[in-house]
């Protein structure tokens, strides 16, 4: 990577979250809760993002029945299809590349936070940079270094509630020297939040793209456990985090999705988003059926119309 470029994304992301970290381990004198700190900072920092994404997905799932209702009526006119469905997001007051947009920020950041451990842990080998460095190069002025330190030492990078965990900068390589808990956990968290955020009353659809995507949901844990499990501990204490903080906040929005598939029991228990969900797909049901008979009986008086006109014609002559 370019000079130029590594040093914008430090200076816009890396060192800004190790100034974060290292303020929240002064606090805590612990690496592993000082990750756990910085994650819930900066999901509520990014709460209305994250919530507009949410409820984006929400409308959406309230949309489906009404979605499966045009496709079927006309399935055949991909272009009408195309046409009904945007006429039903634009009187929804819906964005479907709403949901996309906090992925444009999630993903940099877990980029960013394995770069930190990367510089302040020596990750892969690089250099651990010392107090004295971070002080010099990193850290912003009204923030100390951790006290204690000479200017030669590094942070302490230990997780002390994690016993199996030398270094957050270190895989989590616990069993059999291959794997261990915490890319596991994140995984299982990944698989519930994705069930969670499917519909939980799905409407039947041939469409190929639907069910690649709901396919999906069970292949991307498994995919993280495969290609991620060696990254830094520290990486999968911010993943775990804020998958436990999605959770949370897809319960009061969206409900237990299709969660009580696998876990009967949560059927028993009543969520804030269940009736107005309800209520909205029912609403979304019947705008979709009077825009379709509106469309239907404008297209059927252009064909009386003209259908006059030509008969008048052929009398004429």
């Amino acid at each position: 990577m370019p000079p130029v470029i590594t040093d914008i994304w430090n200076a816009a992301l890396v060192h800004p979250l190790i100034n974060l970290l290292v303020l929240a381990y002064d606090v805590v004198h612990d690496f592993g809760l000082a990750v756990v700190i910085v994650t819930v900072a900066i999901r509520l920092a990014l709460y209305p993002l994250f919530r507009a994404q949410v409820m984006s997905s929400r409308k959406m799932q309230e949309l489906a029945p009404a979605l499966n209702d045009i496709k079927k009526k006309y399935g055949n006119d991909r272009a009408r299809v195309q046409q009904e469905q945007m006429k039903l997001y634009q009187e929804r007051g819906i964005n479907p590349a709403a949901g996309c947009l906090p992925m444009v920020v999630f993903f940099p950041v877990l980029f960013a936070m394995y770069a930190a451990f990367q510089q302040v842990g020596g990750l892969s080998g690089s250099h651990a940079l010392s107090v004295q460095e971070l002080r010099d190069h990193v850290l912003w002025p009204f923030i100390p270094p951790p006290a204690g330190l000479g200017d030669a030492d590094t942070i302490d990078l230990t997780a002390h509630w994690l016993p199996w965990v030398g270094s957050l900068a270190h895989p989590d390589h616990l069993f059999f020297d291959f794997i261990g808990p915490l890319p596991i956990i994140s995984a299982i968290l990944q698989l519930i939040a994705s069930v969670q955020a499917l519909p939980r009353n799905p409407p039947q659809t041939d469409d190929p793209t639907q069910r690649t995507m709901h396919s999906m949901t069970y292949y991307l844990p498994l995919i993280t456990v495969v290609f991620f499990k060696d990254l830094a501990s520290g990486v999968f204490i911010y993943y775990i985090t804020t998958t436990i903080f999605q959770i949370v906040q897809q319960y009061f929005v969206m409900g237990w999705g299709q969660l009580p598939r696998w876990v009967p029991a949560l059927n028993q228990i009543p969520t804030p988003a269940d009736r107005a969900m309800r209520e909205r797909e029912q609403a979304a049901i019947k705008e979709a059926e009077a825009d379709m008979k509106l469309a239907d009986g404008v297209g059927a008086q252009k064909r009386d119309a003209t259908g006059g006109r030509r008969r008048g014609r052929r009398r004429k002559r």
